[in-house]
């Protein structure tokens, strides 16, 4: 099962929203930025969707950034969905993310998404 379905239908349970097929589609469009379902990645959550992993107690991480991200870039935007491999919730002044691992590496840049996004590709491109 994908792992964004695995996730929906664990909140659902602990929301006590009853599980059908339609249902999961349903809260697939409205809990998800992007309701396809795919293999690695895709897990940005929209507002509702933030909000229904909080009330479900599912453990999130803050990161604040120092400088409010302008304008998102929709490559960069495209990349972070990629490559962000746990549900997380992004505003133009703060992160949540709902994944310890990926919360630490994101503090150890002080929530400069650039700088973290640039070690990332520099580690990705090491390791190929």
């Amino acid at each position: 099962m994908n792992q964004k379905n695995k996730i929906t239908q664990y909140v659902m349970t602990e929301l006590g929203i009853e599980i059908t097929p339609k249902k999961i589609r349903e809260c697939t469009r409205i809990w998800w930025q992007n309701p396809r379902l795919k293999n690695h990645g895709g897990l940005w959550l929209t507002e509702l969707g933030f909000e229904a992993l909080q009330k479900s107690e599912i453990k999130n991480y803050r990161i604040k950034f120092e400088h409010p991200i302008g304008k998102f870039e929709n490559r960069f935007i495209i990349w972070l969905d990629n490559t962000i491999d746990c549900p997380f919730y992004l505003t133009h002044k703060e992160m949540y993310v709902f994944g310890e691992r990926t919360a630490v590496q994101m503090m150890l840049f002080s929530g400069d998404l650039k700088l973290w996004h640039k070690a990332h590709t520099k580690n990705k491109e090491k390791t190929s």
